[in-house]
């Protein structure tokens, strides 16, 4: 990762107490810009930092949003602990017939096609193919994962990351909801497009309705709070997650990470209206800090503004290296 920019901090009193700069105005295009956004949205950006040395910044860290694919991180903890248990082995070969049977197509924002690109051929590893899921964020896999591990696999790796109550998802039987309000049973429509190619076809015949519609439909997926999302990444960053960690930090920690760090680690994910970013910074000395960013009800052009830059990315990874980087946020919150 390239080195990251120095922002100005907050001013100090007479005192030495930390007082709060102005609030930049709100933008999507910089850092300072999210931090005038994060002030703007209380309702709408739910946010959890902990650098790992005692300080935290969070507010409605129990709320629950829509988190997109950010949620990946739960299928993936559990082919970890299948990989772990021997129960999957990580190098079987996979046929893409076999993996595209859960495939939507122009549904993912062209991430099938991308993964497909890295990884050529008519057969994968199954590493490879949990790999999309994370790097590319296909949507095909975790469906895979899940009829292949079943339910409680899910549940059991969820709470395994601290995160209890969790409901397994199904990213193609959503995106076949969107196609077909009608469909109430997001997972049996889903089994269904795997198994039934005239149902498959018929699906893949329809067309994605405007932009405001997948927004109203995007406030209906699955949701999670940043304190689920954080307490899943830090439980793989520190080791607590058990038996799979080391599968899990393999496929998470793929970009690298900044300069004193061991690793980082993240998954994010976004809906027409929705932002999601959940990323970890691992010590050499096992510690690790963590920081979750959950954003809805974003105007299109914003939204897709965002989607150019990511530098809500920025102000969280900062935040967790930087003291003062971590106070202006506080002042956001």
């Amino acid at each position: 990762m390239a080195a990251l920019p120095m922002l100005a901090g907050c001013t100090s009193d007479a005192t030495g107490d930390h007082a709060c700069a102005p609030i930049p105005a709100p933008d999507v295009t910089s850092a300072e810009g999210w931090l005038g956004r994060i002030d703007a949205e209380p309702d709408n950006i739910s946010i959890a930092v902990d650098d790992g040395k005692g300080h935290t910044a969070g507010r409605r860290v129990d709320d629950q949003q829509p988190t997109a694919s950010a949620m990946k991180v739960v299928p993936l903890a559990a082919y970890a602990r299948a990989v772990a248990a021997g129960t999957l082995d990580p190098q079987e070969r996979v046929p893409v017939a076999e993996w595209e049977r859960w495939y939507l197509p122009g549904t993912d924002g062209g991430a099938h096609e991308q993964a497909r690109t890295r990884l050529p051929g008519d057969t994968v590893t199954l590493d490879q193919m949990v790999s999309a899921m994370i790097r590319e964020s296909d949507n095909a896999v975790p469906d895979y994962l899940r009829d292949r591990l079943g339910d409680r696999a899910l549940v059991d790796a969820a709470a395994a990351g601290g995160w209890h109550n969790f409901s397994p998802f199904s990213k193609l039987g959503d995106m076949i909801r969107l196609l077909e309000p009608g469909v109430v049973d997001v997972w049996s429509a889903a089994r269904r497009y795997s198994a039934d190619p005239p149902y498959r076809k018929a699906m893949q015949s329809k067309p994605l309705p405007p932009y405001a519609v997948q927004a109203s439909w995007a406030a209906t997926t699955p949701t999670a709070s940043a304190h689920q999302l954080a307490s899943m990444h830090r439980s793989i960053a520190t080791g607590s997650f058990g038996p799979g960690t080391d599968i899990a930090r393999g496929q998470l920690e793929w970009q690298p990470a900044p300069d004193g760090y061991a690793a980082m680690g993240f998954k994010g994910g976004s809906f027409p209206g929705v932002l999601a970013d959940a990323i970890y910074l691992r010590r050499a000395d096992g510690t690790a800090a963590t920081a979750v960013l959950l954003d809805r009800r974003i105007p299109e052009t914003t939204w897709r503004t965002a989607l150019q830059t990511l530098s809500e990315q920025e102000v969280l990874i900062r935040a967790m290296m930087e003291p003062d980087m971590l106070r202006r946020l506080t002042c956001s919150l």
